[in-house]
């Protein structure tokens, strides 16, 4: 047991030494190791203090969820049937050690124990946060509830994560099952960058021709430049019907999770599962939430309307008064058409522009610039996939945090593009420990010699999931659970969207945007 990569936080984490087989047993470990814990918070004699609740709280579980979330990105991004089979084994008993913690209306009483106390006064700001937040969440998760209804608010809990990692992994199965091989005669329309790839995965699989997938950069190209209308469709409507398949369908599932969801939601007094999720939020309430929609949409969709009819008459003089209504696998097709005819704009034509590496170089020049951090390539650190790259950021010369990239697709790798903390280091006196994170995407690969090149919304992609790594990096406060992303919700976005703002900057596209 003690060989098991898993039991320990380690910074070098050994990637390459996690097997299946080491799951269920470092996870039951761990959990009888969280449970002691637990018990230990509540077996406090005496008053309430910042050192025998509030820290301890804060590392409550720690390895175990440590080594839980280790699992569940290992299953997004290297997924094989028997890691999926390990990883939904421990889904339950770990959500079920959550939600006990959440319901403990002991730990509740001695939170509020602690905040009615003088201790209380003496916290500094970061420790006197998280205890106003931990009271709030206890109440709403609703550890003054009695007994039969916390009872079935675990199961629920419990159930409620087996069905949406099943939703996923049944997403991820449906997108790399569909396949598409075309002839020459097949493939007018598509760009030159395109062709290479779909002709390298065809080789890949020892076939002729060019394949085709449901992947990002193959859909979208499908439906931005082939000419055929028929195998636009085919792709558009494989696309948006995906897990809805025998053996991998999602529709009863998401019946059953919104049905579970408005079971909760009744629980603990909402008047709907929108009212619980947005009672932390700026909207407030699900009534809010949709006016808000609603007056955006009758503000923009007379626009839309108008330039719909804007596309239909140029696709009419393309084609002449006969051409048929668009459908929406023609949308993206007419509107690129479109757009070269109007502003002389040819995104493809702009690839050769983005390569990912000197973009990289760029993004990191600007956050040096910025935020007076320098980040720098680590060669020889232990990785999940020989396409992951290593980096360490440095500030004022001590490194503030590590992290990794894994930028392109792969069929057991779910989709999407996202950032994810592995450790969330804590200031301890003057000095902040170092994080540990990473970023994954789904952007076009490289072909043959050539690098990846980026379309120019592929770009703004690995800026926004930057940003997100730099309020990891930056972060610096006393509690674990307050680091980093781990913020309020409507702010999460907030250094994301600044970060893409600098995509759009003359001087900071100047730093790389130049032919490969």
């Amino acid at each position: 047991m003690s060989e098991n990569p898993l039991l320990e936080i380690r910074y070098d984490i050994p990637f390459s030494q996690i097997q299946p087989q080491h799951i269920e047993p470092a996870i039951k470990a761990l959990l009888a190791e969280a449970e002691e814990e637990l018990e230990a918070i509540l077996r406090v004699q005496g008053p309430r203090t910042l050192e025998n609740t509030l820290r301890p709280l804060d590392r409550l579980g720690e390895r175990l969820f440590f080594a839980f979330n280790l699992v569940a990105h290992l299953e997004s991004v290297a997924s094989t049937p028997e890691l999926r089979a390990a990883y939904k084994a421990v889904i339950p008993p770990v959500t079920a050690f959550s939600t006990r913690v959440q319901l403990s209306g002991e730990l509740y009483g001695a939170l509020r124990e602690l905040a009615e106390s003088p201790a209380a006064k003496e916290l500094s700001p970061d420790w006197a946060r998280f205890l106003k937040l931990q009271l709030d969440e206890f109440r709403r998760q609703g550890a003054d509830l009695p007994p039969e209804r916390k009872a079935r608010l675990e199961a629920i809990n419990t159930r409620l994560s087996e069905l949406t990692a099943q939703f996923e992994q049944n997403l991820t199965d449906s997108t790399a099952a569909w396949e598409l091989y075309l002839e020459e005669d097949q493939v007018a329309g598509l760009p030159q960058s395109v062709r290479e790839a779909a002709r390298e995965a065809a080789q890949a699989r020892g076939r002729s021709g060019y394949r085709f997938t449901l992947q990002q950069p193959s859909f979208l190209a499908l439906q931005t430049y082939l000419d055929n209308p028929e195998i636009r469709k085919q792709a558009y409507m494989a696309y948006y019907t995906r897990a809805t398949e025998a053996g991998r369908d999602n529709r009863p599932l998401i019946e059953e999770i919104l049905a579970l969801r408005r079971e909760k939601a009744e629980i603990l007094g909402y008047a709907n599962f929108a009212d619980y999720v947005l009672e932390k939020r700026m909207a407030g309430r699900a009534e809010v939430a949709l006016r808000f929609e609603e007056g955006l949409r009758a503000a923009y969709e007379p626009h839309f309307q108008r330039e719909l009819r804007e596309l239909q008459a140029f696709r009419e003089r393309l084609e002449g008064p006969q051409a048929p209504p668009l459908n929406p696998w023609d949308i993206a097709y007419y509107a690129e058409k479109q757009r070269k005819a109007l502003y002389d704009l040819d995104e493809e034509a702009l690839r050769p522009y983005f390569p990912l590496p000197q973009v990289l170089e760029g993004l990191f020049e600007i956050a040096r610039r910025v935020f007076g951090v320098e980040v720098r390539e680590v060669k020889g650190v232990d990785t999940w996939h020989p396409e992951v790259r290593t980096y360490e950021m440095y500030r004022d010369g001590r490194r503030i945090c590590r992290f990794f990239t894994d930028w392109h697709p792969r069929e057991n790798k779910r989709g999407g593009a996202w950032m994810n903390t592995l450790i969330a280091g804590v200031r301890r006196g003057e000095t902040t420990e170092p994080h540990l994170g990473l970023i994954c995407g789904n952007l076009t690969p490289p072909v043959g010699n050539k690098p990846a090149l980026l379309t120019h919304r592929e770009v703004e992609t690995v800026f926004h999931e930057f940003g997100h790594l730099l309020h990891l990096a930056l972060s610096n406060v006393e509690v674990r659970r307050l680091a980093g992303t781990q913020v309020a919700r409507d702010f999460v976005e907030l250094p994301s969207q600044i970060m893409e703002n600098w995509c759009w900057e003359r001087e900071a596209l100047d730093l790389f945007a130049r032919h490969y």
